[in-house]
């Protein structure tokens, strides 16, 4: 067993002890129903299920941009590919046929074999390269979903992700105001991560996102775009639809020193667009609790190609909905400092830096997305610690 299979092991072992979940948890497909994956080396293995390749999303990976989310410790987000051209921020709302729900959950199903595995893993139990192969292809992907959002509302979710149908009409609202950031005029970039509105005119984003287009650190004239760029922030960008809502960020209000945070100013927001709340203390159950991310994740060449596929079947830069628990803090080198990170194991790829970090206890935004090692933790800034940065004074942020 390699160092990689090693961490997706001890990774699946800690989120069924987090969730309370094995083999049994899970319905469990009819022997012949389900397609086994076959131990086959990783450049041979078939990494599209027949159905699942979205062309228009996958087309040119190798020219679509990813803003890397600090795959590392740095939570600089070195790491990016580049794509030229551009897209016009003033395009209105696209006239789109919309795709329809379904109204019954989607249930993760486990094959027969993968549930042995499974099994086998969490007993303990000397694993074959097949079983390595059914745990990281069908049961990881089933301990940490990434969801479409169509129409501006989530599926139905399985059993084990209840609590978000339950929260359904609370966090339907706050979708509107969480987009994806996009560039005109660029030279290399154009899609380069998320953004959530956080106040009247304000737009929170990672500080290493807002770096590609921003010059300067701090607050006022000192912060300026790169000269021709422009940026807006489309608030739909859904998988199967086309059509889009483009806010006008005109401009670079803060550039923190001390958190991978940034936030920029937007124009007048469309009536379905509200501030999102921001917490203003650490909620109540930091370790365990029911969070989600929000936000557009983006194809990674540093990643396993593989296992992007089995979690986000191959579509990329569209609007998901990413469940998973918080695990506490951790000390987190970003940007040459360490910091105090919220951490999480929602699925994440590089277009989630910036993403909101929504807490089901509370339903409030209680972090951003800046990094993380993957099959071992996620990290997120906690926006509370945001009240006590001097960039931030003065900004009519929506705290709660």
């Amino acid at each position: 067993m390699d160092i990689r299979q090693a961490r997706i092991l001890e990774h699946i072992r800690a989120l069924s002890l987090r969730d309370n979940v094995g083999p049994d948890s899970f319905p469990v497909a009819a022997t012949g129903t389900a397609q086994e994956p076959e131990a086959s080396p990783r450049d041979e293995k078939p990494l599209f299920a027949k159905g699942s390749f979205d062309q228009d999303a996958f087309t040119g990976l190798t020219r679509k941009i990813a803003i890397i989310d600090g795959r590392g410790s740095s939570g600089e987000g070195s790491s990016r590919t580049r794509r030229t051209g551009s897209t016009r921020a003033s395009r209105p709302v696209a006239s789109d046929k919309r795709r329809a729900r379904p109204t019954q959950a989607v249930q993760p199903t486990l094959t027969p074999e993968a549930a042995t595995s499974y099994a086998r893993a969490l007993s303990g139990k000397k694993l074959s390269a097949q079983d390595m192969v059914h745990l990281e292809a069908i049961v990881l992907p089933t301990l940490r979903p990434a969801f479409d959002i169509v129409n501006e509302s989530y599926d139905l979710l399985p059993a084990n992700w209840n609590i978000w149908n339950q929260k359904r009409p609370a966090v339907d609202p706050l979708l509107h105001g969480i987009g994806r950031l996009q560039l005109t005029g660029h030279p290399s970039y154009t899609l380069v991560g998320t953004g959530f509105v956080c106040g009247p005119n304000a737009v929170l984003t990672n500080r290493h996102v807002a770096q590609i287009f921003v010059e300067g650190i701090g607050s006022g004239a000192t912060l300026t775009y790169t000269p021709g760029v422009t940026c807006a922030m489309d608030m739909l960008a859904e998988v199967g639809s086309s059509a889009s809502l483009l806010l006008d960020v005109d401009q670079p209000l803060t550039v923190s020193d001390l958190w991978d945070v940034a936030i920029l100013h937007c124009q007048k927001l469309p009536a379905t667009v509200a501030p999102l709340p921001l917490a203003s203390a650490a909620p109540a159950t930091l370790n365990g609790g029911d969070v989600t991310i929000v936000g557009y994740p983006s194809y990674d060449p540093y990643e396993n190609l593989a296992d992007q596929a089995n979690i986000f079947r191959a579509v990329f830069d569209r609007k998901r909905f990413q469940p998973g628990k918080m695990n506490g803090r951790a000390d987190v080198v970003s940007f040459g400092k360490t910091v105090s990170a919220i951490t999480h194991d929602c699925s994440t790829l590089g277009g989630n830096s910036g993403s909101a970090l929504l807490c089901a206890e509370t339903m409030q935004i209680v972090g951003i997305h800046f990094s993380g090692v993957t099959h071992v933790s996620n990290y997120a800034v906690p926006v509370w610690e945001l009240m006590a940065d001097p960039a931030f004074a003065g900004h009519a942020l929506n705290f709660h």
